[in-house]
């Protein structure tokens, strides 16, 4: 999807959001934060606490940059739908 047939601040149809490139880092990050969660609670649950801690960590920094992002293209769509 480019920037000059970008007109609304939201996605009319289920899975454009996923065929827009802008929200693909976002996306990944999400899945990044999931693989993590389960990560840290498979760590927990063995009792590995080191482990535990530097994947609760980093599960919470993807968890709030895929939101960063995620909130950026928002504006971005916005600024654009502005514009016209």
């Amino acid at each position: 999807m480019s920037d000059s047939t970008v007109s609304e601040t939201f996605h009319s149809k289920p899975g454009d959001s996923l065929a827009d490139p802008y929200n693909i880092p976002g996306i990944l990050l999400f899945m990044a934060g999931v693989v993590g969660l389960a990560s840290t609670l498979t760590a927990a649950g063995y009792g590995y606490g080191g482990w535990t801690a530097l994947g609760a960590g980093a599960t919470a920094v993807c968890f709030i940059a895929s939101i960063t992002v995620f909130v950026v293209e928002h504006e971005r769509l916005r600024r654009l739908a502005r514009r016209r």
